[in-house]
């Protein structure tokens, strides 16, 4: 009844002329501000990847209705997932402004295979997985043998028939599409014949591209139908759905400037209709509809809708949805992308242009060579957000469909249903478990009994990582038990998580959404016919590992403690070294009293503004990690520590106030020896990915021609930080290597105003 109520609050009950506009869209409105939906694009240098080398990847995080570039998700998760749906590969990475770059070091252990390649935000977490980014990727591992494994021979096929606009009405000629796959999802080629219950054939129909086809059918009630699927050799046959006796049945022809709507209605009297139109939630046409005879028709102009997917539904007058149909109107905006040259000789100067027809765009450009081993195309940004984003279920080959006949686009449309926005969704109001990481990376940890297991609230907990570069992050466990902090850790780091609660142990949560769907993946074809083209693939990773002495060199990073430059820094090597904390503390930190309350050391931190003593304790930390007793730090060798910072003013950690911060720093980072309490939680913890700059030669003089160390790159250049300044052509250089071949270049990115743009060229290079 909530769905029927609020549906009726969209439309106002204005029954007068055939087409009246009479849409109020704040419903759709609401839902779409409390539910920003987000889509991940991946652009990976090659989808071909060899155990031992470095691949490289540019994420971009997009809204979901705009497709502009969106800052509310600081951190992106990837994962590289084999056919049992265990992740081998896991990276989180830091985006800024909704673009981010990273790589994957492909361990030499990694079995050869087909992988998908997921990510997602911790905000995508709230909705289906079925929306992350997926993209298959072939690993190759040359090191070990390739060719033992068996093919499958498992012959299973999946076929699915989609009345046109959602109902199959007696009576009423239909488009009935049909969607048949195997088992690695392939889309196959086949004939089929749908017979009645007394087997006499009724129509015939075949398989057009990737397994997708229609064909037209008028159904009786009466009558129970079966195709008859003709398939290697075989006949399977499949019931159709019984033909219902009344309901709302849309047609829709599609032309080059509009789409004709039909709509035929039977069973029921003559009455006025809804009909409503979005983009992405973003409402292009609203109508009242008044059925002549059962009959409606609507004509609905191309140039009204936005590139990409738009969704068609028609509603009854008391505000339920009764037939769906999705169209699709094809992108017209291009990037161009011209060498200077289309043959060329090793070691020489390439220059490519890029021309765009919009403004300012942020992009990524990969140059790679071609070879026998690929196995899946090249992703393309364009039609992962106009298309298969939007889209349930795989579209095999979705690049296809950006210049495909309408035909073919229109058998598309009717096979894949739109499940990223759902009428019924509009009344609920689902609570949201993950939090958006709109300012840094967040933590989640579950505070416990030690003994009974049971999560404890309102216990403090904290989350420290040890080094050169000290983080530390605190908060108050939730009524769940939870805790939740920010960090922004790079790199691998050494965890240290801690509560003074001495019944409490702190366990950290994995970040990563379980893989809660199967993976279909087609096996990898290779044979011993591709054993040349796997040996230069294997040679020219180890050459490039072993003279590419630049490549993948670290950016330098902050080594600054998280409470920043402090007003007091003591380094006591400055001073005479004594054998004792306590004197260390006496003599030389003026600003902290040291006091005694039986056996217990106490520490009070004089505000050096105010000139009095702060009220409460002061946080105590060695390398950034709480010391809860500070009779355990007046014990520490005092020669190993190198610095004393201190902050002489109330501080905040997270959720937690403190009165100072007495912060003590060992020569190295490593705590110098400091025993924790045995039941202290240690753990290894990868933070954000450290981006590694991509290095390649240049051939600018004549020894550097000349130099005899081998150059054998199949990536010869890869940018994630190409930035156009309006529609000005722009121009990239790079040098060929000495491996001759076909190289294919591929330009993907993002304008402004959410264009998505993708580029492709290809060169010659012999020696």
């Amino acid at each position: 009844m909530r769905i029927l109520i609020l549906l009726l609050s969209i439309f106002s009950p204005v029954f007068g002329h055939a087409q009246t506009k009479i849409f109020n869209d704040q419903p759709l409105l609401a839902w779409s501000k409390a539910n920003p939906q987000e889509k991940i694009f991946i652009h990976t240098d090659k989808n071909l990847w060899i155990a031992g080398e470095t691949s490289w990847f540019k994420v971009y995080l997009v809204n979901g209705q705009s497709h502009k570039p969106s800052n509310t998700s600081r951190v992106v998760y990837l994962e590289l997932i084999n056919s049992e749906s265990q992740a081998v590969l896991q990276a989180k990475v830091e985006l800024t402004n909704g673009f981010g770059k990273g790589q994957f070091n492909v361990p030499a252990s990694i079995s050869s295979g087909n992988y998908y390649l997921r990510a997602y935000t911790r905000w995508m977490k709230n909705y289906s997985s079925d929306f992350f980014y997926h993209q298959p990727i072939t690993l190759i591992n040359t090191f070990r043998r390739l060719f033992d494994t068996p093919e499958h021979s498992n012959s299973d096929i999946d076929i699915q028939f989609f009345p046109e606009g959602g109902q199959w009405i007696e009576g009423l000629n239909h488009k009935m599409a049909f969607r048949a796959i195997d088992y690695t999802g392939k889309g196959i080629d086949f004939s089929g014949t749908i017979v009645d219950h007394n087997r006499d054939t009724v129509t015939r129909f075949a398989s057009h591209k990737f397994g997708i086809g229609t064909f037209n059918m008028t159904p009786e009630a009466s009558q129970e139908y079966t195709a008859l699927i003709q398939y290697n050799g075989k006949i399977i046959p499949v019931k159709l759905p019984p033909a219902d006796p009344s309901g709302f049945a849309m047609q829709v022809a599609n032309n080059q400037t509009e789409f004709i709507i039909n709509l035929q209605v039977k069973g029921f009297t003559d009455q006025s209709l809804f009909f409503l139109v979005h983009t992405r939630t973003h409402v292009k046409q609203a109508l009242t509809l008044s059925l002549h005879d059962g009959r409606a028709t609507i004509h609905l102009p191309k140039s009204e809708l936005d590139a990409g997917i738009s969704h068609i539904t028609v509603f009854t007058s008391t505000g339920i949805p009764v037939c769906e149909r999705l169209v699709f109107v094809k992108p017209t905006t291009r990037l161009r992308v011209l060498p200077d040259r289309e043959q060329t000789s090793t070691r020489k100067k390439i220059t490519l242009t890029l021309n765009s027809e919009t403004d300012n765009a942020n992009l990524s450009v990969s140059v790679m060579r071609d070879d026998s081993l690929q196995q899946f195309t090249q992703s393309n940004i364009v039609s992962y957000l106009l298309l298969s984003s939007d889209l349930k279920g795989t579209v095999e080959s979705a690049a296809y469909y950006i210049d495909a006949p309408d035909s073919d686009i229109d058998n598309l449309m009717l096979t894949h249903g739109w499940s990223r926005f759902k009428w019924k969704e509009l009344p609920e109001s689902k609570p949201l478990q993950y939090l958006p990481e709109y300012r840094a990376h967040l933590m989640e940890a579950i505070v416990q009994d030690k003994q009974t297991q049971i999560p404890i609230p309102g216990v403090t907990g904290y989350i420290s990582a040890p080094g050169k570069k000290i983080e530390l992050a605190g908060a108050i466990s939730d009524a769940n038990g939870l805790l939740r902090v920010e960090a922004n850790l790079l790199g691998t780091n050494k965890l240290i998580l801690q509560s003074p609660h001495a019944q409490a142990v702190i366990g950290l949560k994995s970040p990563f959404a379980p893989i809660d769907t199967p993976i279909h993946l087609p096996p990898i074809r290779l044979s011993e016919k591709n054993t040349s083209a796997l040996v230069d693939k294997t040679v020219s990773m180890q050459v490039t590992d072993t003279f590419g002495k630049h490549q993948g060199s670290v950016s330098p990073s902050d080594s600054s403690a998280f409470y920043g430059i402090v007003p007091e820094t003591y380094l006591l090597d400055d001073y005479t070294r004594f054998p004792v904390m306590e004197e260390v503390m006496r003599e030389y930190v003026k600003n902290v009293w040291v006091r005694k309350k039986g056996d217990q050391f106490i520490f009070k931190i004089v505000d050096r503004d105010k000139g009095e003593i702060l009220e409460n304790e002061s946080l105590v930390l060695l390398d950034g990690v709480p010391i809860f007793n500070v009779n355990d730090i007046m014990a520490f060798d005092p020669v190993k520590i190198k610095q004393l910072n201190v902050v002489p003013s109330r501080y905040f950690v997270g959720s937690l106030a403190f009165d100072g911060i007495i912060s003590y720093r060992t020569y190295k980072g490593d705590l110098g020896g400091f025993k924790f309490d045995p039941e202290t939680v240690i753990l290894d913890y990868e933070g954000l990915q450290q981006y590694k700059e991509f290095y390649a030669p240049r051939y600018e003089t004549v020894p550097e021609i000349n130099s005899r160390t081998p150059d054998a790159r199949h990536l010869l250049y890869w940018n994630p930080d190409v930035k156009t300044n309006g529609k000005e052509p722009m121009q990239l250089e790079f040098y060929t290597s000495d491996q001759p071949g076909i190289y294919r270049v591929y330009v993907q990115g993002i304008a402004e105003d959410g264009t998505p743009l993708f580029g492709e060229t290809s060169f010659n290079v012999i020696r």
